[in-house]
């Protein structure tokens, strides 16, 4: 076990910048301008060069259209080389995929981001590299390589019941996690799979390495890291190793760029991510983006009140002060469009939701179009169907699966105002224009109306009341002299009563006296 004495002194001195940088429940780096950020898988999005293959230049030329759609961030899934079509392996943490484009063109994107006050937010993956990193390869030369304490090592004696068990047991939580490698009396801790080898974070040269390679990136204009995997620093039963790594990864990056954005991926329940927040002051709400898409198949309007409930009293406990990052999908879960059975009027409820809770919010690219796909992680990950035959005749995909045949291309759906995607923008400039949505402090009001979801959302002296109807049918909502209608630029109220349509949303803001 690794002695962390001198490690704990390190954090205690360099976390105040930490504290000092977030302040309050759901802050934003600037009030005046919430964080509205898209994600983009680049192999997908836009081909610049008729490959096949989405790349930098891509993302570039669209950079007007993401603006535009309301997102002033992007985050961008893995970009260096990688032997895999989704690059959570990595080769070379210093260079850029060649599918991809070149350093330059990753300067140029950096660039060309802050030239429109947007930022950027990169995928770090640091629980593992891949079996072809040269760390690797060199590490499995020989036990005396300078390089083979840089993964976890150890005797076949030593892990051959968990082997033996992994390979027998037809319980499917006992995966092969040992791997065998070119040593014949030794295997390597792998949690994901075989390629993916875990690094080992007791060694304080891997924990520099990683550190060096933030910095670089840092240095080069990224604005927030993704963490990937973030639960899985070290195994379950060190899980308070891994809390603690994090507070120092946290500390050391801030020191170099105080107002970094940090956003983890925990796959766990709300008690577990509450332990967490001290060293990635942000957690992806994975529970919140479930829980809309059952509100809304369900009408449970109790269950989703309950499970929303559940998560901000866990979060309480947390102890610091913490920034929850909100979504409804992303490149590992089903499109939120097939959680809905592809209902465009239920897709616009779920992102009226979204847009009017505390929080960061996340969007995957092509959500907006309303683009389905369901495991396995391909068929999340398809060409985004912009209208203009980009990716149709060649892709990384062919055949696609799940979106060219029934889904609306962008090109259609930009001059239908009642599209999705218009809807999409409609709730992001809203959310942008009252930014005490995204940082107030959220209670639910009790209501007698069937079907309606009802909250108020409080924060500089402003109170907004959000209503929203997750039923099939119409239900009227008395609107009070003292608010003002704010989602609907010409709303119809008759004898005192707005009439929700069957899913739909409603924002009053309030003018009266606080």
């Amino acid at each position: 076990m690794h002695n962390y004495s001198l490690r704990i002194l390190f954090i205690l001195l360099m976390t105040q910048s930490l504290i000092l940088s977030s302040e309050v429940v759901n802050a934003q780096s600037d009030k005046s301008q919430p964080w509205i950020v898209y994600e983009i898988f680049i192999q997908s999005f836009r081909d610049s060069n008729g490959d096949g293959i989405g790349d930098l230049q891509g993302v570039i030329s669209k950079l007007d259209y993401i603006k535009d759609l309301g997102a002033n961030a992007i985050w961008l899934m893995p970009v260096h080389p990688s032997p895999s079509y989704h690059k959570y392996d990595v080769v070379d943490y210093y260079n850029i995929h060649s599918d991809y484009g070149t350093m330059k063109d990753m300067d140029m994107l950096i660039k060309e981001l802050h030239k429109r006050d947007m930022k950027l937010i990169m995928d770090f993956v640091v629980n593992h590299t891949s079996s072809d990193h040269p760390w690797f390869v060199e590490s499995s030369q020989s036990e005396t390589s300078e390089f083979h304490n840089y993964y976890v090592w150890r005797n076949y004696e030593e892990v051959k019941d968990e082997i033996n068990k992994a390979t027998t047991s037809l319980d499917s939580d006992n995966v092969m996690q040992w791997h065998e490698g070119p040593l014949q009396n030794e295997r390597y801790y792998g949690f994901f799979w075989k390629g993916m080898p875990d690094l080992n974070f007791d060694n304080p040269n891997v924990r520099e390495e990683i550190y060096k390679i933030g910095k670089f990136w840092i240095k080069k204009g990224v604005d927030g890291f993704r963490l990937d995997a973030a639960k899985h620093i070290y195994p379950d039963d060190r899980i308070d190793d891994t809390r603690l790594f994090w507070e120092e990864f946290s500390a050391k990056m801030r020191a170099y760029k105080q107002d970094l954005k940090i956003v983890g991926e925990v796959w766990s329940s709300p008690d577990v991510l509450a332990t967490m927040f001290k060293g990635l002051p942000s957690l992806f709400n994975f529970q919140l983006a479930k829980a809309v898409p059952d509100l809304i198949n369900s009408g449970q309007i109790n269950g989703f009140i309950k499970s929303y409930q559940t998560i901000q009293n866990a979060y309480a406990t947390a102890g610091v002060s913490l920034e929850d990052a909100i979504l409804l999908n992303n490149h590992d879960m089903n499109r939120i469009k097939s959680e809905l059975q592809q209902d465009t009027q239920k897709a616009k409820l779920a992102i009226s939701m979204l847009m009017t809770l505390p929080g960061t919010t996340y969007l995957y690219y092509g959500e907006e179009i309303g683009m389905l796909g369901t495991k396995p992680d391909e068929q999340l990950r398809e060409p985004f169907i912009w209208g203009d035959n980009n990716f149709q005749e060649k892709s990384w995909t062919v055949p696609v699966q799940s979106t060219h045949e029934t889904v609306i291309p962008l090109a259609v759906q930009k001059v239908d105002p009642n599209s999705l995607y218009n809807h999409y923008k409609y709730w992001i400039q809203l959310r942008k224009k009252y930014p005490e949505l995204a940082q107030g402090k959220l209670e639910f009001l009790k209501n007698k109306m069937p079907g309606l979801l009802v909250y108020v959302v409080k924060s500089d002296g402003q109170t907004y009341i959000i209503v929203h109807n997750v039923s099939n049918m119409p239900s009227p909502y008395p609107i009070q002299e003292v608010t003002k209608i704010i989602s609907d630029p010409n709303p119809d109220v008759v004898e005192g009563k707005y009439t929700l349509p069957p899913y739909s949303s409603l924002v009053l803001h309030s003018v009266g006296k606080k």
